[in-house]
């Protein structure tokens, strides 16, 4: 459990940072760049079945481990309601694993590092183009819009998808 968990943290710093294609910002410094140097940085994690009645506990995982004057909070619980919605919505992994999805919250310097972790998809997570109208289709830019990085990681075990916020 424990190699697993640090083989998808090490995934997600080792991701591409993702940006949408007109994004011409450039760090001002290069110490600011990814991956963060995380020392012994406390962390959190927790399983949830993949069903839309364990979203609003992902949530709150994210919400009483931050607490409630944490500058990065309500951002956060935005963003991971979002992310453990395309969880639920988009896996296809092995019909023999149980369907459920990993919250990871990382304290970094100046913020925070959520990873969600799901069996996979066949598709690769991208933002969309959605109309005015759309029901759906603008969580990952919403984490594009709110998180300071994002990016994501996909290997044998599924998908992790992670922010930064700060």
């Amino acid at each position: 459990m424990a190699t697993r968990l640090l083989s998808l943290l090490v995934g997600a710093f080792t991701d591409r940072f993702r940006t949408m294609a007109d994004d011409t910002t450039i760090p001002a410094d290069p110490d600011t760049m990814w991956p963060p140097r995380l020392g012994h940085a406390p962390t959190n994690s927790q399983r949830f079945a993949a069903t839309p009645s364990q979203v609003r506990p992902a949530r709150t995982f994210v919400a009483e481990l931050l607490g409630d004057d944490h500058p990065c909070r309500d951002d956060a619980m935005l963003l991971t309601s979002e992310l453990a919605t395309n969880a639920i919505e988009h896996p296809t992994g092995p019909a023999d694993r149980p369907q459920e999805f990993l919250i990871t919250l990382t304290f970094v310097l100046n913020g925070v590092l959520i990873t969600v972790q799901d069996p996979g998809s066949s598709q690769i997570p991208c933002l969309k183009n959605t109309g005015p109208y759309a029901t759906g289709g603008r969580g990952l830019a919403l984490v594009n819009t709110l998180a300071t990085r994002w990016g994501f990681h996909r290997d044998s075990l599924g998908t992790v998808i992670w922010f930064e916020l700060t």
